[in-house]
């Protein structure tokens, strides 16, 4: 398509969710948590067209996040958000084959709908994402070490009749470790990734870690 390769997907997450929060009042304060695990959001990727050149790719995708995960109002924690998000993505990757080095870069703008059980819509994100990783020889396959950050900006504000913290614009960073195992299968491969991303500066957003286990 367009001289690219075209490609459809999905990811079913399964999700798990531990939520602290202090709340100050007058009156003093609150702690509270909450734990919750389940299927999350699917994923939906309905095109993604990639091109290459040489070591070079170049990516444009449109991955669509559907609310299909456990979301109740009454929790601190859910495994789904309860929206739909919208998120058109481009990117540029380098892989050489000879050396095991690899990297890329995405750049994302998020849109997302309203949740009709709060009557609240979050704010349009423009999301950085960049790696690096190395690949060695290990037994029959492949591992890789490296790392990966990301930066996350609301551009717009919250809207909706429960926002009533008015546009309450998000904003976010971290930096992390990346491990993949790579093991070649006759004509398919695969591929086994750990990632830790603990957050460095976040305003406005809950302030944690993400943690990854992915196969492919």
């Amino acid at each position: 398509v367009l001289g690219a390769h075209y490609t459809v997907g999905a990811y079913l997450p399964y999700v798990s969710v531990d939520v602290e929060a202090t709340v100050s009042a007058a009156n003093g304060s609150r702690a509270r948590r909450d734990s919750a695990s389940g299927l999350g959001d699917i994923t939906l990727i309905p095109g993604m067209l990639a091109w290459k050149s040489g070591s070079w790719q170049y990516n444009a995708l449109l991955p669509i996040v559907a609310p299909t995960g456990s979301y109740k109002t009454d929790r601190l924690a859910n495994p789904g958000l309860n929206y739909w998000s919208f998120d058109p993505t481009v990117g540029v990757s380098y892989n050489n084959d000879k050396t095991g080095f690899n990297a890329a870069v995405y750049v994302g703008l998020e849109f997302n709908t309203t949740n009709q059980d709060t009557d609240y819509r979050s704010g349009t994100l423009l999301h950085f994402d960049g790696s690096v990783q190395q690949l060695f020889p290990a037994g029959s396959g492949f591992l890789g070490i490296g790392a990966e950050a990301f930066y996350l900006d609301q551009v717009t504000g919250d809207s909706g009749a429960g926002a009533r913290l008015g546009d309450f614009k998000g904003r976010t960073m971290g930096i992390g470790p990346v491990l993949t195992y790579v093991l070649p299968l006759g004509k398919d491969t695969l591929v086994a990734e750990l990632r830790w991303l603990p957050e460095t500066s976040v305003t406005h957003r809950l302030d944690g870690d993400y943690v990854w286990l992915k196969f492919i």
